[in-house]
């Protein structure tokens, strides 16, 4: 499977030399500080290394002064950004925010992540011709809902996107998307298997397991979206039948998201003890380690980061057979697909597990943790970004 989905996909250009990078600024430009340092650590640290000097571009956060003092990075605040507004002045804005912030620091190649920062700094980096590679790590709501949003969307990333050196998507279905819409260049883009897992943070425990301590972790935000609907009513049918098995939920509330789900009803499901909710958390390590399985019964993703850390901590995963989380299992080698927004295929996905021996479990964990290792681990990741920003520099 990764093998098909990925390692082909750019093997025809050729590697450069990491020289290419000496003395050049290169800009790393996301929605969160928070994200930049959990997730994009690894590649920093190598373009570092590589000779280029690393701008973090993010709003502030609590993560901001750590992208300095622990990673080296010159962190430049985004002002301008809102992640859920809708306001076409404060997007333009964010535009002209960029400019400025790319001729005043000089910036030679910007990388892109997250839906605003890939629109509106890809709109900036083609009008102060700055390399521009950009990835998309999920479509966002507006790719999940008809109407004029979605036609919106389309157009900006059609415009954003027209003058990309490259731009990468995190799964093949959401490749397909753009190339059947024209919003990409079908020799200027193409695959990458997310962003890279730490696979020395992210390892394999030893907790005490029998058939009777069986429990299921859904990590992320409670978004409609994510499937935690489906999570929920599928727990409360299997509780009916295994009352010893748990049902855990990490991930923060998002009530400003027009597919969050309220605090109102969390604390309605704890009460009647469907699930255990533990808020959201800095390290989802330890919780992963108390687990069964992962669980993302999600209705679309890039590529679930969630589910990397599960297969890296050989956790058996279940989630739903769409774009980004089927990316992460082969059927019934290291978890199982279900059916997207069908609570009773979930039950039937989990109970597999549930009525599976606790080597049989272990057995799937480390097929996941194998696949991990070998194609979506960190220095995979970060070795062709790396490659890609000497070849964008050269041209």
């Amino acid at each position: 499977m990764a093998e098909s989905l990925y390692g082909v996909l750019d093997r025809s250009r050729t590697e450069m030399n990491e020289s290419a990078l000496t003395g050049k600024t290169v800009a790393v430009v996301v929605n969160t500080s928070w994200n930049i340092y959990n997730f994009r650590s690894g590649l920093v640290r190598s373009i570092q290394q590589a000779g280029a000097r690393v701008l973090a571009v993010a709003p502030p956060d609590d993560y901001s002064q750590r992208l300095v003092s622990e990673l080296g990075a010159v962190f430049v605040p985004l002002r301008r950004l809102r992640r859920k507004g809708t306001n076409p002045a404060q997007d333009f804005a964010l535009t002209l925010e960029l400019m400025k912030l790319y001729r005043r620091h000089n910036v030679d190649v910007a990388l892109h992540y997250t839906i605003k920062p890939v629109i509106y700094g890809s709109l900036a980096a083609k009008m102060t011709r700055v390399a521009n590679i950009s990835t998309l790590t999920g479509l966002g709501y507006a790719f999940l809902q008809e109407g004029i949003v979605n036609r919106v969307a389309k157009k900006l990333y059609r415009q954003a996107l027209r003058s990309a050196y490259w731009t990468y998507f995190q799964n093949a279905d959401d490749r397909q998307l753009f190339l059947s819409s024209g919003m990409v260049d079908p020799e200027r883009s193409g695959v990458v298997p997310g962003s890279g897992i730490d696979t020395d943070r992210f390892k394999p425990t030893d907790p005490v397991e029998s058939n009777d301590s069986v429990s299921f972790l859904f990590i992320g935000r409670l978004l409609y979206d994510k499937g935690i609907i489906e999570f929920h009513d599928a727990a409360t049918s299997l509780r009916t039948r295994y009352p010893e098995v748990t049902f855990h939920v990490v991930g923060g509330l998002d009530d400003g998201n027009p597919s969050g789900v309220s605090s109102a009803v969390v604390k309605e499901w704890e009460s009647s003890g469907d699930i255990v909710y533990h808020g959201q958390v800095s390290d989802t390590r330890p919780y992963i380690a108390n687990s069964t399985a992962v669980v993302l019964p999600s209705y679309r993703e890039g590529l679930p980061r969630v589910m990397l850390e599960g297969m890296a901590m050989a956790k058996p995963l279940v989630a739903s057979d769409v774009p980004g989380c089927r990316d992460t299992i082969v059927d019934g080698i290291n978890g199982y697909l279900v059916e997207v927004q069908n609570a009773v295929s979930l039950a039937e996905g989990m109970e597999k597990l549930i009525l599976a021996s606790s080597e049989e479990r272990r057995q799937m964990g480390l097929a996941g943790r194998k696949m991990a290792e070998e194609t979506f681990a960190e220095p995979v990741i970060v070795r062709r970004y790396v490659d890609l920003l000497t070849q964008a520099l050269a041209s």
